[in-house]
């Protein structure tokens, strides 16, 4: 483990989850530039047909607060996630909008400049575009650097993973590790990489 790692390994134990999760969105590390405007929309055509992908504008018509985030583009790791909180586990369509919208709010409640992670898997399997792959996430605290979110709805130290939501992930991966070039080590749970539970157990 590098130098670093081990520092924010430290750093996790100490501040414990509560605190570190309210510092999550306001880290910014060296070496990107923050956005000075709207940056287009990241071309997601390399994500096949075989997986069902809602574009962000099928759940919410806000817009990121581009002015506060660093540009985003280069990723050389993933990093899955659980949504945790209440049991969640609604195929429903709207449902899930719902549950993005509550998402989303909650994370604009900590002054995030948008939602935390760039892709959500529901309990159907499908993949929903959540904060565009242009920006840099706010997912692990002092990692978010080159570090590509996907959270997967649902509370995994308490209900089990839906077998569609896992095929769905075990395409997803593999897509973005082959798009930006991530070798395989280099997808953690979000638990590798800090003092957390997430993505849960079962997950």
């Amino acid at each position: 483990m590098r130098t670093t790692e081990l520092h924010t390994r430290r750093c996790f134990l100490a501040l414990g989850c509560g605190a570190a999760t309210l510092l999550l969105a306001g880290v910014r590390r060296a070496g990107a530039a923050v956005a000075k405007k709207p940056l287009p929309p990241f071309d997601l055509s390399f994500i096949g047909k075989d997986i069902t992908l809602f574009r962000r504008k099928e759940w919410t018509e806000s817009q990121a607060e581009a002015w506060k985030l660093r540009e985003g583009g280069v990723y050389d790791r993933i990093t899955v996630h659980h949504q945790g909180g209440e049991f969640f586990d609604d195929t429903d369509k709207g449902a899930v909008i719902a549950e993005l919208g509550s998402v989303y709010a909650g994370h604009m409640r900590k002054h995030y400049a948008d939602i935390a992670y760039h892709f959500i898997i529901d309990y159907a399997g499908r993949v929903w575009e959540g904060r565009s792959l242009a920006y840099e996430g706010a997912h692990v605290m002092h990692q978010n650097r080159n570090n590509l979110g996907i959270l997967v709805l649902g509370n995994y130290e308490e209900q089990q993973p839906s077998e569609d939501s896992l095929a769905t992930l075990a395409r997803l991966v593999p897509v973005l590790r082959h798009r930006f070039g991530i070798k395989h080590h280099r997808v953690y749970g979000h638990r590798d990489l800090g003092a957390s539970l997430c993505p849960g157990k079962n997950l």
